[in-house]
């Protein structure tokens, strides 16, 4: 029997990509609204849950160790609930992945209005379960396992932006982000240090010299760009905090209120059409 090798093998993801025949043009000071804005959105909503029930939301890594302790305890129903929670947060990453066909909210090759909106949903249908909860017109057993549509949504948002202007973003949780700021500071100093150290002019000039080399390390390495990160989210977080503090549950029409804005504003950005040839597929041999 004659074998038939097929195109499909052949084709590449940036061969169909690149004959899009629409683009959005988005700004790296766009990606750092984008960015510093969710972060704030996830610092809220973390805190909220962590002082309404005790659990983060926003980010899973002691979701698994707590798991895994419990398991070892013999608490198996709580074991189960983490590792849920845990795969809440990766089934919101995936709806994102589907959503936005592959790619992140930085591309210019798609809107990202249908997550955002959905993770808008998500948290308004829980702000208001909360509410009624509250006030005892609805009442359950189960309903601190509402925290897995607040799961759901960090894990839409967290896959959202994973990548922007060439370098890695995470605005749920601050591991990475912290861990990029760090190493671009110690980079920083090092690089000081040695053009300090250059012994052929004097002191004065050789300390306005790694000033200049210190300043520019940052500004090439996003090092400013993770500042905002971190300082936005913990933002978030303490408004969360105070907001809980005063109002309960109604501090969550804060990133509601923002996840909104996001989103008309996303809807409203205009498409620049192109056109580009269409692309020839490889023949069946």
């Amino acid at each position: 029997m004659k074998r038939v090798r097929t195109y499909i093998h052949h084709l590449h993801m940036p061969d169909l990509v690149a004959h899009s025949t629409k683009r959005i043009v988005r700004s790296f000071r766009d990606n750092v609204q984008l960015g510093t804005l969710l972060a704030f959105i996830a610092g809220n909503i973390n805190s909220i849950a962590f002082v309404h029930f005790g659990t983060y939301v926003s980010h899973v890594s002691g979701h698994a160790t707590r798991a895994a302790i419990n398991y070892a305890e013999g608490e198996f129903t709580s074991a189960f609930l983490f590792l849920l929670e845990f795969g809440a947060f990766i089934f919101g990453a995936g709806i994102t992945a589907f959503l936005l066909k592959g790619h992140t909210a930085a591309s210019s090759l798609i809107k990202y209005t249908t997550p955002i909106f959905l993770e808008l949903f998500l948290v308004l249908v829980y702000m208001i379960s909360a509410v009624l909860n509250s006030r005892q017109l609805f009442t359950s057993p189960y309903f601190s396992h509402l925290t897995f549509l607040l799961a759901i949504a960090m894990g839409i948002q967290n896959a959202m932006l994973r990548q922007a202007s060439g370098f890695s973003v995470r605005t749920t949780h601050m591991t990475g982000v912290a861990t990029d700021f760090g190493f671009e500071l110690g980079a920083a100093v090092r690089l000081f240090c040695d053009v300090l150290l250059v012994r052929h002019s004097t002191v004065l000039a050789r300390l306005k010299a790694a000033g200049r080399a210190f300043l520019h390390r940052l500004g090439v390495s996003r090092f400013f760009f993770h500042g905002f990160i971190i300082f936005s989210f913990s933002s978030g977080a303490l408004v969360g905090t105070l907001g809980y503090l005063l109002y309960q549950d109604f501090a969550l029409t804060i990133p509601i209120v923002t996840l909104l804005l996001i989103g008309i504003r996303e809807y409203r950005r205009k498409l620049e059409v192109k056109a580009q040839p269409s692309p020839t597929s490889p023949a069946i041999a």
